[in-house]
C-alpha cells in the first residue's frame, strides 16, 4: 500500500456532534483544551482511500466521497472553536456507505496555532479531480 500522507487526527460524526449541549460548546473556548471531538488517532491517505485508526476505525474509499468541505455548518459550529475559527476550520467529508450517506468532521495535525486541514483539503481536492 502506497502512503501519500500521514498525520494525527481528531474526528467526530455528525450524530456525535448533535448530542452535544451548550456546556460542550463553551468548554471548547478555553485555552489549552482540544477542539471538540470524539475520537483520536492517525490519518493515513493512500491513492485510493483515507484510513482513520485510533480510538475508532474508519476506512473511506475516495471513490465513495460525495462531498469535501472546509468550514463550519449546523453540526460543527463556529462557536465551538476558539477565536471563531480564524486559525482553522473543520474538514467535513460526506461519503457513501452502501445506500446511506455518512458525515465525518476531521481536525488534522492540530496545534495551539491551528490545524493542517487546509493542506489536506487541497491534497484531497487534487486527488479527486483526477
Amino acid at each position: 500500500m502506497q502512503i501519500l500522507r500521514i498525520g494525527k487526527v481528531m474526528w467526530s460524526h455528525d450524530y456525535d456532534l448533535a448530542t452535544l449541549g451548550l456546556a460542550n460548546e463553551v468548554g471548547a473556548l478555553f485555552s489549552f483544551t482540544p477542539p471538540t471531538h470524539h475520537y483520536n488517532g492517525e490519518i493515513i491517505l493512500t491513492p485510493k482511500s483515507i484510513v482513520l485508526d485510533g480510538d475508532g476505525y474508519e476506512h473511506i474509499p475516495l471513490d465513495d466521497l460525495e462531498q469535501l468541505y472546509l468550514g463550519f455548518d449546523e453540526f460543527y459550529k463556529r462557536s465551538m472553536v476558539r477565536n471563531n475559527g480564524i486559525f482553522w476550520q473543520p474538514l467535513r467529508l460526506r461519503y457513501r456507505i452502501k445506500d446511506e450517506l455518512a458525515t465525518i468532521y476531521l481536525i488534522i495535525d492540530h496545534t495551539l496555532f491551528g490545524a493542517k486541514n487546509q493542506m489536506w483539503f487541497n491534497i484531497l481536492k487534487q486527488l479527486l479531480a483526477r
